[in-house]
């Protein structure tokens, strides 16, 4: 190593134990900053407080859902207890009494007209004069034609024999009518050109499985 060379390495180094040298006595000895509270980036902002909103349905207590509920229920069953009471209640059947009517015209299976009044047959269910039927062989036939043809030879230019309400003047009746003794409704029912209404009498429904059987009327 030349002379020169050596010359600036010492320099060197004098000048960097001078740097690092810690003059004063160490009256000055310098402290490390210690690093920040961890806190101050995890602790959460503080929020403005909001104000408050009414709970949801959802958030409410069951019980508190489930009394206005109940109390629903409760009056739902009451008012039809009610209704049901006020149904069943007896209601007084009108007085009848038996009325003739003459010139009758038949105009189904189970109704007439005679002076001004419409009359239908109590008890039954009949077909208007244009239906059509089909018999066990899947052809279409006048059912309805044939049916007020049977109740009209039965009349027979007849006069009829009404049960009626005693008072009143109606233009359209249900009742049960007669011709010489016969019922027409059981009449119609029993050849099979009438069916049974819901809830008929027990003879009505015995005539109609009787045409049944036969396979009469309606039921060919």
């Amino acid at each position: 190593m030349s002379l020169a060379s050596r010359i600036l390495t010492a320099l060197l180094g004098l000048g960097l134990i001078w740097y690092f040298w810690p003059f004063g006595g160490g009256a000055e000895v310098v402290t490390p900053v210690s690093p920040p509270d961890k806190q101050l980036f995890t602790k959460p902002a503080a929020s403005t407080p909001q104000a408050a909103t009414p709970r949801s349905a959802a958030s409410q207590p069951a019980q508190a859902i489930e009394a206005p509920k109940k109390q629903l229920l409760a009056r739902e069953k009451a008012d039809a207890e009610r209704l049901a009471a006020l149904t069943t209640e007896t209601v007084p059947k009108p007085v009848l009494k038996p009325k003739r009517y003459y010139r009758v015209v038949v105009r189904d299976g189970g109704t007439f007209a005679a002076g001004g009044v419409v009359i239908t047959l109590d008890g039954i269910n009949a077909r208007s004069a244009d239906a059509k039927c089909k018999d066990g062989k899947g052809r279409a036939w006048a059912c309805g034609a044939r049916a007020r043809a049977a109740l009209t030879r039965l009349i027979h230019g007849r006069a009829v024999t009404c049960e009626v309400p005693i008072s009143g003047k109606q233009k359209t009746l249900t009742a049960r009518c007669s011709v010489g003794g016969a019922d027409l409704s059981v009449y119609m029912v029993s050849q099979g050109w009438a069916e049974p209404a819901a809830q008929a009498e027990p003879k009505l429904a015995a005539a109609a499985d009787k045409a049944r059987k036969k396979k009469i009327g309606l039921w060919r």
